[in-house]
């Protein structure tokens, strides 16, 4: 997809008193941009797999001879393996372990006063990518100054870059007794909350609204902003004077369906991946994680194509994901938690989310064991047992066949099925419908043509980010420019907290839909009752 819009550019500085200032870019009169600013200390050599360490009190943003940090180019994202990706490197090295940034945008004007009515709204966005791929908004379609300015956010927005794949989501005992027991996997999700934090406590620095923070994301950046929300929820309050991490939450395209793999269930990754580098079983863990840490970052990402277990995600290690998540959800304390927080909701998907799954880490062979070997990549053991009954397998040995059934699982599974069963656990525990915004994009915009994905795809996850982030410099037709307007005016309305705002559902077995023929409507959702009833085998059987 092209990129029709041009900006002129100017250097601005912005001073963080104490902390220093640092050097951003200006875009014409809509947006300033600060890059690759840094939210914790490389977690990088002796670092590698261990939580991430806040910044010091001591720190300051500057060159190191007290000029401006330069914030005018992004940073490196963490080491991945090639999809989809198109991230903007600028002449830096495009991947490093050294990734714990954040992308910064503001808007522009000026604002009267620096009390809290003058202040920016914050909009935090989680990138998805499987939790094996992607990058904090560093490619030209996921840069928010149209979203910003002529979409009318009129807030500033966060992505944050964090650990991904092996080096997010490398999991097992020995990361307990390595650590001291702080944390056993689930490396990704602690710089998620680090860098929401970091938002927390310095946001004001770029006039934005500390106690109006939005946290949003889509795919695995969705499951991310649940997990936090579970973990926020679930985590005791330390402090009295504590701020919430958010204001309100959004997610595109994924929730957590089940309770995920515990550690005992993630040793066999961690066993595999010694054996690829023939590190010694003799070794005692601590050993073992020492010899992995000698390793470039390029022989483990490497390796990661030659594994069986070749997808990295979170596991529940009752430190940041805690067990008892169904029931949690089930029983009315999840809803409890959300109304006392004064929390609300916008959750939803794409038409055809399935085409996209089939693509990807589907099965490579026409059989059950490759079926089962990519599921349980997603799944405990319990979990992929009960999907597999339920949903059976092809008796046939076309290999489309077996990757059209494993999209169709995954999607159910990811999406589908766990968004309407969180919903309807708020919906039948009090949570008013205005505080529920569900919706669908059922429309497929001009310029994805049959270059950028196939038209079998339909509208295929994902494909609803020009709608989300406004991408009219992708050069849609006037009727499209009307129809993302429209569109955009929900999430201005959820991230400004716009209580005049009328999104149009009267139930949560409704949603608002940009419908294939470029309308937008609010519509019975035909698979509720079934997808609710889904969410609950996927959970629990």
């Amino acid at each position: 997809m092209g990129n029709t819009i041009s900006y002129g550019t100017t250097d601005c500085i912005l001073d963080l008193g104490s902390k220093g200032s640092i050097k951003g870019v200006q875009y014409d009169n809509k947006a300033r941009r600060y890059a690759g600013v840094p939210y914790a200390l490389p977690p990088t050599g002796p670092h590698r797999w261990r939580k991430p360490r806040p910044l010091p009190p001591s720190f300051k943003y500057d060159d190191g001879q007290g000029k401006p940090f330069n914030a005018t180019k992004f940073g490196p994202v963490c080491p991945q393996q090639a999809f989809h990706l198109n991230v903007e490197s600028e002449g830096t090295e495009a991947f490093s372990e050294d990734c714990l940034f954040v992308n910064i945008w503001t808007p522009v004007e000026e604002k009267n006063s620096r009390d809290a009515e003058g202040k920016w709204p914050v909009y935090i966005w989680l990138h998805g990518g499987w939790f094996q791929i992607g990058d904090p908004s560093q490619e030209v379609g996921m840069d928010p100054t149209e979203l910003i300015s002529t979409g009318k956010l009129n807030a500033i927005v966060v992505a944050a870059g964090y650990r991904l794949n092996v080096f997010g989501f490398l999991a097992g005992k020995v990361f307990l007794e390595d650590s001291g027991g702080k944390a056993a996997g689930n490396f990704g999700l602690w710089d998620q909350r680090l860098a929401m934090e970091w938002v927390r406590d310095n946001i004001e620095a770029f006039n934005g609204d500390s106690t109006n923070i939005t946290l949003a994301g889509r795919s695995a950046g969705a499951y991310s902003v649940h997990a936090q929300v579970l973990h926020e929820f679930r985590t005791p309050v330390t402090s009295s004077v504590q701020k919430q991490l958010f204001r309100r939450f959004f997610m595109c395209s994924n929730t957590i369906p089940a309770q995920p793999k515990t550690i005992a269930e993630s040793e066999s990754q961690f066993e595999e991946m010694c054996e690829y580098f023939k590190i010694s079983s003799s070794l005692s863990g601590v050993e073992q994680v020492a010899e992995l840490r000698k390793l470039s970052f390029k022989d483990l990402l490497h390796s990661i194509s030659k594994l069986k277990n070749h997808t990295f995600r979170p596991i529940t290690d009752n430190l940041f994901f805690h067990s008892g998540m169904v029931e949690y959800q089930n029983n009315g304390n999840f809803a409890a938690d959300f109304k006392k927080r004064n929390m609300k909701l916008l959750i939803g998907e794409v038409l055809n989310e399935e085409t996209l799954y089939a693509t990807y880490n589907s099965p490579q062979e026409a059989t059950l064991e490759s079926l089962k070997r990519q599921i349980s990549n997603y799944y405990a053991p319990a979990t992929t047992e009960r999907i597999l009954k339920h949903y059976g397998w092809p008796e046939s040995n076309d290999l489309l066949e077996w990757k059209a059934h494993f999209g169709k699982i995954i999607a159910d599974g990811q999406v589908r099925a766990p968004s309407r069963a969180l919903v309807n656990d708020l919906g039948k525990h009090g949570v008013s419908i205005e505080d529920i915004w569900r919706y669908r994009v059922a429309y497929r915009l001009s310029f994805i043509t049959e270059q950028v994905a196939p038209a079998s795809f339909g509208v295929s996850h994902a494909m609803d980010k020009p709608f989300w982030n406004f991408s009219i410099m992708h050069g849609p037709t006037s009727a499209e420019r009307k129809l993302m307007e429209d569109w955009i005016s929900m999430l201005v309305a959820f991230v400004n907290g716009d209580s005049t705002y009328q999104f149009g559902t009267s139930s949560v077995e409704e949603m608002k839909v940009a419908t294939p023929d470029g309308t937008i409507e609010v519509q019975e959702d035909s698979r509720w009752t079934q997808l609710v009833e889904l969410g609950e085998i996927f959970a629990s059987g």
